[in-house]
Parts: C-alpha cells; structure tokens; sequence
C-alpha cells in the first residue's frame, strides 16, 4: 500500500502520487448518491469538503439530469472520474460528462473494448485536460483527516471482461461502503483473499446478476444494505431471484434503483 497524505487536499497514490485539488470550506456531511441511470452504473460521492467524485456513468446521458439536481448550476468540475470498466452501460453516460463538465482527473484500468462508444469516451477523453492515471490494487484517494477511496482491486489478468472491474472501497468514520462494479464469483473469491471486507453498505455486483453476491462474499462482507442499480422491467432478470434469496437470507436490507429511484446517503463529518 503506497501511503501519502496532504491536509486540506486530495490525492491519488499510486505509482505516482499528485493533488486533484486545493481547499475548499468543510461542509456537514460526506454523500453518496446511487443514481437512477436505469440499467447501469453511475455513483457520485461528494465530500464534506466539496469534491466531487463520479465513478461510471450509466447507459445514456440520463446522468447528466442526475448530476444536475446534485450539484449547484455553477460548479462545472469534476474533480475525479473513476471508470470501473468499459462496458456500454457503465460508460456511456461518461462521454457526455466528458462534453459538458471539466474534468479533472480519470482513474480506470486502460482495458479497452472494440466498440463505438469506448471509441468515443477515448476521443473526449483525448480533448479533456484531465490528468489520467491507470488502476491499481493498492492505490488511495484521500481527504480530510480520516476518509478516503480505496482501490482493492483492477485485475487487468481477468479471464472475464467483468472481473477485470476496478473494485473501491469507500471509508469514512464509521461507515464503510464497497463498490463491486460487474465482478463475478470469481472475482468475489479474489476479493474476499485479499482481507478486511467489513461494510455497512454494499453495491451488489452486476446489477443483482446470479453471477454474483456469492455466500462467500456476504459472509467476508456482512453488509447491513445492499444497493442493487439496475433497471425497471430489465431484459436481463436483473436482480436474480437466488441473489435477493440470499440477501434476506443473511437478514440484508436491499434498496433498488428500479423501485427506490436514487438512493443517497448522508455520513456526518468528523469534527
């Protein structure tokens, strides 16, 4: 673990650590909003000290609605852009992030995918000032005294395209929540190798798919909430009948896009 800290900023550690931006006055809470994009991803985590975080972007520009209600008219920046994987539903709605807000750092895995809208995110992403930064188990982003995102896992070795997802954790003081991305089982068993996997709130991988949210995973994890973002009368099955079997089963709250629209926490800041 590459460990690095700046006060009043934040910073990705990595191969190379580099602040994404200076102070801003604190404010009350650390939020984490799963958008309602449909079927997909799209998460925008804003900190106590006005940072804004967006990790996927969802399968059209339905995002940009979503990031307008949360953020005031007059703040255009983003301050880091996390791509979990370039599947069409999880990238789409970058592209037109990428238009029209200034983005100004890209965290992602470098996996590329042979399609029309990964040609386009590549392209915007091009024309973006941003500074772009690979993946990498082990690699925090920081801010404040006692919060940070922490990638556990960028598998570029994966056999499955979804596995190869950049897995976070988000830690705040006592809340911890762990974003999965598409990862499979397989995937889950590598995570939950790796250690300490404790949460309060987890983002069901998949989208509730059948492929995921192993009994090996929950027992590691033992989440109060599941969040499962997926879409209304989806072609896929998703969330699987197993999946929300074995949620109530381990006595697990879950909370849906399809049926709650978006689902926002609000996590008091420290003093």
């Amino acid at each position: 673990m590459r460990n690095m800290f700046l006060a009043g900023s934040i910073l990705l550690l990595g191969a190379v650590a580099f602040s994404l931006w200076g102070e801003i006055a604190d404010r009350q809470y650390l939020q984490v909003h799963f958008l309602d994009v449909g079927q997909g991803d799209a998460i925008l985590i804003q900190t106590p000290q006005g940072h804004d975080i967006l990790i996927d972007g969802g399968p059209d520009e339905k995002v940009l609605e979503k990031l307008g209600k949360e953020m005031a008219p007059w703040n255009r920046d983003i301050e880091l852009m996390v791509l979990t994987h370039g599947e069409a539903d999880h990238i789409s709605g970058l592209v037109g992030v990428l238009k029209a807000y200034e983005v100004k750092q890209v965290l992602w895995n470098k996996m590329e995918k042979e399609t029309k809208v990964f040609a386009a995110f590549k392209s915007e992403l091009e024309k973006e000032d941003a500074h772009v930064v690979e993946a990498e188990a082990g690699q925090e982003i920081r801010w404040g005294t006692d919060s940070a995102l922490k990638v556990l896992l960028a598998d570029k070795e994966a056999s499955a395209f979804n596995d190869s997802s950049v897995v976070l954790l988000l830690e705040a003081p006592s809340f911890r929540v762990l974003l999965l991305g598409d990862i499979t089982k397989a995937g889950e068993r590598k995570l939950v190798s790796e250690g300490d996997l404790a949460v309060d709130v987890l983002k069901a991988a998949h989208h509730g798919s059948k492929t995921s949210s192993s009994r090996e995973l929950l027992e590691a994890a033992r989440p109060r909430i599941a969040v499962i973002s997926v879409g209304a009368e989806n072609l896929y099955g998703h969330p699987a009948p197993e999946v929300l079997g074995r949620f109530a089963e381990y006595g697990i709250e879950v909370l849906r896009t399809d049926m709650q629209g978006d689902i926002s926490f609000r996590i008091p800041s420290s003093p």
